[in-house]
């Protein structure tokens, strides 16, 4: 059998970060559970919430429109910031992957916060 070699390209960290939106959008629970991982660090900090688990505890199906974003690799360690719109909404956005089981990317750390423009 052919391993297919490590994936480390910013294009595919793009695809993670926007197939985790569409995921989010269309209450793709099996898909979201696919990319983010079990261990991941996630604050809500408005209802004082830490872990995966509480995530999908108060989640909710919203749009979200992707603005201007950037993203980085380094070895085994991704991760993009920018900002994104929900109705009148923009929040900063920032969310750190890493390369886990089988070359696929995993939400290992998401941190939203509102932006003030």
């Amino acid at each position: 059998m052919i391993m297919k070699p490590p994936v480390r390209s910013e294009e595919e960290i793009s695809k993670t970060l926007l197939s985790l939106l569409n995921a989010y959008e269309r209450s793709d629970i099996p898909k979201l559970q696919e990319l983010i991982s079990r261990d991941v660090d996630i604050h809500i900090h408005e209802l004082d919430l830490y872990g995966r688990a509480a995530f999908f505890r108060i989640y909710e199906p919203e749009r979200f429109v992707l603005s201007k974003y950037s993203v980085k690799t380094d070895g085994h360690v991704g991760w993009s910031y920018g900002t994104i719109r929900k109705n009148d909404e923009v929040m900063h956005f920032s969310i750190v992957l890493r390369e886990k089981r089988r070359h696929h990317w995993k939400v290992v750390h998401v941190h939203l916060s509102d932006a003030s423009l």
